[in-house]
């Protein structure tokens, strides 16, 4: 089965949601990771805390009229997961109508005490989301408490699967163990993958901020990835997550997603 292709918004921090819908709906995309993350100053942010909820209802409109889905909230507005301010998340997410809030894995690399922490947070976090019918989705990270195939499988045996899953981006995974084929950690893990994450990689290296993360222009096997995708019935999207320097040109941005598509399209559709 093939999965709707969609974009994250973080890549245009910066500007105006009004100026980035239709580049991203222009250009084929059919759902948004609408961005809560908080970005470097001065480029502002693409959805704030503290509006009425008029504000929230006007942004989802505004997403409808392009005709496109919000996968999830990508980020909790650097609200810390299971402290008590995370229901502002939760109540957000909740009033604009979001399947999901997704955030990267929290914690230290290597730290008993922070993994435990962090798999009690995220699963206190879940009961006050799935009130709300929304879902948590957590990417592992390179050095945070979950990076690798095996801590994400540790991580998935002790979760509530109904409302907590796991967002795949093969970059980190890759970064963590260069030893081990993301594509393997993705076929393990399918049974527990919410959200797929996708550019392209160098083997062995962080996803970087230049040529290399636009599909086709490293070492990523995507059809590889859109095979075992296909497989993946709760899977709702797959999203772009390219990263650039706040503020950048529209044009140059456009011209980023454009030619990422074409190749994602050669897989994914």
């Amino acid at each position: 089965m093939t999965k709707p292709l969609g974009c994250s918004t973080q890549l245009f921090v910066g500007h105006p949601l009004d100026e980035v819908l239709p580049i991203i709906a222009e250009s084929g995309y059919q759902a948004i990771e609408l961005c809560s993350r908080p970005p470097t100053p001065p480029a502002q942010p693409v959805i704030e805390l503290g509006h009425p909820s008029s504000y929230y209802a006007d942004l989802k409109q505004k997403v409808v009229l392009h005709r496109l889905e919000i996968e999830s909230l990508g980020g909790t507005f650097g609200i810390d997961i299971g402290t008590s301010e995370f229901d502002r998340v939760v109540e957000i997410a909740d009033m604009i109508g979001l399947p999901a809030i997704t955030f990267d894995s929290g914690g230290l690399a290597g730290n008993e005490e922070a993994f435990g922490w962090f798999l009690n947070a995220v699963n206190q976090s879940s009961l006050l989301s799935s009130q709300a019918n929304i879902k948590l989705i957590v990417k592992p990270h390179l050095g945070k408490s979950i990076y690798s195939l095996e801590t994400a499988m540790r991580f998935v045996e002790s979760i509530d699967r109904d409302w907590v899953g796991i967002n795949f981006d093969a970059g980190q995974f890759w970064a963590s163990e260069p030893e081990i084929d993301p594509i393997e950690s993705l076929d393990q893990l399918k049974d527990y993958v919410t959200g797929v994450r996708i550019r392209d990689c160098r083997r062995g290296q962080p996803p970087a901020l230049d040529e290399t993360q636009i599909p086709g222009q490293g070492d990523l096997e995507f059809s590889a990835v859109a095979e075992l995708v296909a497989e993946i019935d709760q899977l709702p999207a797959v999203i772009l997550d390219l990263r650039a320097s706040p503020n950048g040109s529209l044009d140059d941005l456009r011209g980023l997603i454009d030619k990422s598509i074409e190749h994602l399209r050669l897989h994914f559709e």
